[in-house]
């Protein structure tokens, strides 16, 4: 039973109001992208619209300072120590922005190597994934109040709040980034948002690379089924973190390293009319090359409406897609209307007549959605036609668009 007295009904009340699982667009700098095929930032809960940067999220340029604090409960006593734990998560988290981000990103993160005592049992809180609001509330606001006695959360920009995995109302599907919808004043810090971690040991593979893809502003890209039951992976299948943190190829698309500044607009080909055109794309997770990007294509981008854009780039065994099983061109279509779990980016199959990698892939049917040399796609809807040609010396291909 929870204890009333802790926690005024006022005050109960105002914490739910401000929790909520959407930010509205803020206030934006200005424009990052090649305007026409960049895609506007719509209000909608993390718009893949490229042409400015949400203020409301802190950019992953440069170093973020994170720290990783760990609750205990009463009804568990905790087995290992944080340092231990926090091990699942790091460097590992760090190592992969590191690299998605071609070095642009160092994520340093302070683990505070104490367990921090929660007043209520973990199962006093009702902890699920679809959790009701008073009982996330009830935690979010006991959470803070251990935490804040601790650390200034004002020296931090990501706050990652990691429960003991092994007490008993402990859910692993519960794990989310919590954000508000005003800010949380926290003695000098202004708290936007917090990443709650329940996760249990072995933690599920690049599952806090995931939520941090979210506190940038990153939108979920699996099919939620109805009732939760069926095919998550329908959307995306293996090929982009925020699709599936099991991934075989988990590498951030191209179109999100653009929005989040890791590429610029001398690496993305914008195909801007009617006619061919020809493009070398280099394998997204290679190493950036020195000098003039546009010898250094990722992407080519058809802009096929006001809110959407088909978009070509190079998938290969690199970077943070050591573990691929198939390489190739890539298509996909992107939209900036479309909400987070929605469906703002679906991958176009190159091979709807067959599957592959059925022992490993999340979604064995677009796990040979890539093209290879001598193959091509045709979008009817789009009017676009996409010809690879052969590889590059650097591991590329060469790629001819036809637009109708």
């Amino acid at each position: 039973m929870r204890r009333a007295h802790r926690r005024p009904a006022a005050v109960l009340a105002a914490l739910t109001a401000l929790l909520g699982t959407t930010l509205t667009a803020g206030p934006g700098t200005a424009a990052m992208a090649d305007e026409p095929c960049s895609l506007p930032r719509s209000a909608i809960h993390h718009s893949e619209g490229v042409d400015t940067w949400n203020d409301a999220y802190p950019r992953p340029l440069g170093t973020l300072k994170a720290v990783m604090l760990f609750l205990a409960f009463p009804d568990a006593t905790p087995r290992l120590r944080p340092d231990r734990i926090a091990e699942d998560y790091f460097p590992a988290t760090s190592d992969y922005f590191r690299t998605a981000s071609y070095g642009k990103l160092d994520l340093e993160t302070e683990v505070v190597d104490d367990w921090l005592p929660m007043p209520d049992a973990s199962a006093d809180y009702g902890i699920q994934r679809d959790w009701a609001p008073a009982g996330r509330s009830a935690y979010i606001e006991d959470a803070i109040e251990v935490v804040s006695g601790r650390v200034d959360l004002a020296a931090y920009d990501i706050v990652y709040l990691v429960a003991d995995p092994d007490a008993p109302g402990v859910d692993p599907d519960a794990t989310k980034v919590v954000n508000f919808d005003k800010p949380v004043t926290v003695g000098d810090a202004e708290v936007r948002r917090l990443v709650t971690v329940f996760e249990q040991r072995r933690p599920d593979r690049n599952v806090l690379a995931h939520e941090t893809g979210h506190v940038f502003d990153l939108p979920d890209l699996y099919n939620r089924p109805e009732n939760g039951f069926g095919d998550w992976d329908t959307h995306v299948g293996d090929w982009d973190l925020m699709g599936s943190q099991f991934g075989l190829a988990p590498e951030l698309f191209g179109w999100h390293k653009w929005k989040l500044g890791w590429l610029g607009p001398g690496h993305v080909d914008c195909v801007r009319g009617a006619g061919t055109t020809l493009h070398t794309l280099q394998p997204l997770g290679a190493p950036l090359e020195k000098g003039n990007p546009e010898s250094d294509t990722r992407l080519a981008v058809v802009r096929t409406g006001p809110q959407e854009a088909l978009v070509a780039e190079a998938r290969a065994p690199v970077g943070n897609d050591t573990t691929t099983c198939t390489r190739g061109v890539l298509l996909y279509r992107v939209r900036s209307d479309v909400a987070s779990a929605e469906g703002p980016v679906q991958v176009l199959d190159g091979h709807p007549d067959t599957s592959a990698c059925h022992a490993a892939s999340v979604h064995p049917r677009l796990a040979d959605a890539p093209l290879e040399t001598g193959e091509s796609y045709y979008d009817a809807t789009a009017g676009v036609r996409v010809e690879v040609g052969e590889r590059t010396v650097t591991g590329g291909w060469n790629v001819k668009i036809v637009r109708e």
